[in-house]
Parts: structure tokens; C-alpha cells; sequence
């Protein structure tokens, strides 16, 4: 079914293919439930997603909505999506023209860079030898060479005022469950894997929205 996204959300995938598969299982903690998502993105130019075959005059405004995501390497170009399943998130309230600016700046220093493919394997170590503790993703942080959620927390970490970090830290303090949270998605940039941004977007619904 078409959605309309805008600049400024965020998007999760979730793929039927072996490597979708294999990283989901590679997320996945001991006694955790089977994870969702595998492969995150950022919408940078508004529009539709999901209406390829629908008739132009169907849809108001029947463009395609731009996204920056890290595969091989960065593209920037409508979301192709050939079966797989995808939710968008909208950050409450929606970014200001300011933090749009950020966000959007920040997503295109990416576009072209190669994917780090290495990055995958140090966030599975700290699964296996740390128990899911972001110690190696956390010490060994090179912003070079991206892969998908480190693209997509950066964009979102660097767009975000002082006073909306500000107003999460003391949300977070007053309902005691996690005062730290400075960061967008809960956790350093480096560290969280699609399925944990999009835990944490579902689990915080003043702070993060599903775009329907």
C-alpha cells in the first residue's frame, strides 16, 4: 500500500533474502524474540513509496520519495522495495527547518562512500563474547566506510537542537527508566543495529511516530 513519507523520517526494512536473514539472526540476543528489522534508511525528499504501477492521477503530488541508504555503497534515489516490507518512523515533533537542514547536510556527506562491511562483524562480536554489550562498537568508532543504522543514527544524532535532546533527557529522568538518553535512537550511533532503533522508536511513542 503507497505511503507518503517526508524529509526528516526514517525508514526499516525487512527482507526475505540470506542476507537479510543472517543479520537478523545476527541481532537477535538470547531470549529476545526474532528481530524485525535488517536494514535501515533515511528520507531526505518528500514523496511516495510503494506506488509504482498506481495511475499518476490516483495519488496527489505522484512522486516518488528520495532516500540516502548504505548497501554496497551510499545511494540517493527512490526506495526500491521488489517485495520487502517497510515501516517509517517520524520523529514528535517532526524536525524544524533548522534540524531538516542538519539532517538532510549530514545524509549527503555519505553518498558514494563504500559499505563497512567489517562494521557487521564487530557489532556481532559484542553479542558473542560481551553478551549484546556495545563494547567493541563503542571503542573501535570510525565514521569512515558506514553501514545502514550507523548512516542512519548519525543523520539523526546530528540534526537533533539542543533542546529537543534536552527535553528527552528530562522525559527520560522523570519517568526513571533511562535518564542517559542523549542519543536518538538510545544508544551511541556506532553502536545499534536496525532492530534496536526501531525497538526503541515502537517503545518511545512521544518521541517517535509510525508513518501510516
Amino acid at each position: 500500500m503507497p505511503v507518503y513519507v517526508r524529509a526528516g523520517d526514517t525508514f526499516f526494512t525487512h527482507s526475505s533474502t540470506l542476507l537479510g536473514r543472517l543479520i537478523r539472526w545476527g541481532e537477535k540476543d538470547k531470549g529476545e524474540d526474532a528481530s524485525w528489522a535488517n536494514h535501515t534508511g533515511v528520507v531526505v525528499e518528500d514523496g511516495w513509496v510503494g506506488a509504482e504501477g498506481v495511475p499518476p492521477e490516483a495519488l496527489p503530488h505522484n512522486v516518488p520519495a528520495v532516500v540516502i541508504e548504505a548497501l554496497w555503497h551510499v545511494r540517493k534515489g527512490p526506495l526500491v522495495l521488489n517485495g520487502t516490507e517497510v515501516r517509517f518512523f517520524r520523529p514528535i515533533p517532526a524536525y524544524d527547518a533548522a534540524e531538516l537542514g542538519r539532517f538532510v547536510a549530514e545524509a549527503e556527506t555519505y553518498v558514494g562512500d563504500k559499505y563497512g562491511w567489517w562494521k557487521l562483524a564487530v557489532l556481532l562480536a559484542d553479542r558473542q563474547f560481551f553478551g549484546g554489550e556495545k563494547i567493541l562498537s563503542t571503542a573501535l568508532y570510525i565514521k569512515d566506510r558506514p553501514i545502514c543504522s550507523f548512516l542512519a543514527a548519525f543523520v539523526n544524532q546530528a540534526a537533533q537542537s539542543v533542546g529537543r535532546v534536552t527535553a528527552r533527557v528530562k522525559a527520560h529522568l522523570t519517568r526513571g527508566d533511562n535518564g542517559a538518553v542523549y542519543y536518538a535512537f538510545g544508544l551511541a550511533p556506532q553502536s545499534a543495529d536496525p532492530d534496536e532503533q526501531m525497538d526503541y522508536c515502537i517503545a518511545n511513542p512521544t518521541e517517535w511516530e509510525e508513518v501510516k
